[in-house]
């Protein structure tokens, strides 16, 4: 490819390269993603960034483009499978591009990346993208990419929550572990139906024992019985996919689930107010949640409260090919 008098060449990633690649990304991740609402994550994940281009590098999972000598983007993507598919997956820190023409770049690389990926049988895509990069998410979407994962945060000092709820909001210990388990596998019918389609593995009373010992599991309760529940944990760490930090707290696990016949009557915002109220108290700064934009009490109860920081989107290569 050839841009005016300057060569634009596509080459694998060397070891030389990762620091270059990183203030790529570093620059990517202040233009789209520091706010107020969402961590620094430059401020101590820097060295988990380095450690995966490096494994990625290793594995010739990773390339990289000039623009003469200069690099102007790269790629590291991991392979595993997805729900029995074999995929590539491009985590938020696994890319990014000069703002100089930046879609250009990316389409390229795509376009190189992806060849080798067919090749390898793996017809499942999967790449996370900021929330805030609409070009980028646009020219995905034309490529055919489809949303399905939204990550968002939120500061816990931000917002102050005041809900009206009539039914008694309250911290899970062990003794509730075999009434969370069967609330927690209920749950599962409800992602397994339309519209969402998304079938998750049965809780054990072992993970939901262990989950108790580092998080919390949240209940909400009428007459005794388990209504809702929410759980978190408070120390997710620097993760490169999700660009959780030390000052972070994260939804997760059982997740949030309330059922269907008591939706409505803000129990889920009674359930976040606890929530972010531990959070304040233990010095957690942020919270995030993921959530399936095919879900759709999800997609309007989450962006409510949070602001939406990265986009997962997948494409699925027609197999005949």
């Amino acid at each position: 490819m050839q841009t005016g008098e300057k060569m634009i060449r596509i080459v694998p990633m060397k070891a030389e390269h990762i620091p270059d690649a990183v203030n790529l990304w570093k620059e990517q991740f202040v233009r789209y993603c520091y706010s107020n609402s969402f961590p620094d994550f430059t401020a101590g994940g820097l060295p988990v960034i380095n450690a995966y281009l490096k494994e990625q590098t290793e594995k010739e999972n990773a390339i990289i483009i000039k623009r003469d000598s200069d690099i102007i983007g790269y790629m590291a993507w991991m392979y595993f499978d997805f729900h029995k598919e074999r995929t590539a997956f491009l985590p938020t820190a696994a890319h990014a591009a000069s703002p100089h023409d930046d879609i250009r770049i990316y389409e390229e690389m795509y376009y190189h990346a992806a060849q080798k990926w067919v090749d390898d049988k793996r017809f499942n895509h999967l790449w996370m993208t900021y929330s805030d990069n609409h070009p980028l998410r646009e020219k995905l979407y034309d490529i055919g990419f489809g949303s399905y994962v939204i990550d968002a945060c939120q500061s816990t000092g931000a917002l102050n929550l005041s809900v009206t709820c009539d039914y008694e909001i309250s911290s899970s210990g062990i003794k509730d572990v075999d009434e969370l388990l069967a609330f927690a596998n209920l749950s599962n019918e409800y992602y397994t139906a339309s519209p969402v389609f998304l079938k998750r593995n049965e809780y054990s009373a072992a993970e939901i024992t262990e989950f108790l010992k580092e998080g919390y599991i949240l209940t909400a309760r009428d007459k005794g019985r388990i209504i809702g529940v929410m759980s978190f944990s408070l120390d997710p760490g620097y993760h490169f996919e999700h660009l959780t930090a030390a000052d972070s707290s994260s939804i997760k696990f059982i997740g949030a689930f309330i059922h269907c016949d008591y939706r409505g009557r803000g129990i889920g915002t009674a359930l976040l107010e606890k929530v972010f109220a531990i959070c304040r108290e233990k010095r957690k700064s942020y919270l995030h949640v993921s959530f399936e934009t095919a879900n759709p009490d999800a997609v309007h109860f989450w962006p409510k409260y949070f602001k939406p920081a990265i986009h997962s989107v997948r494409r699925t290569i027609n197999k005949d090919i």
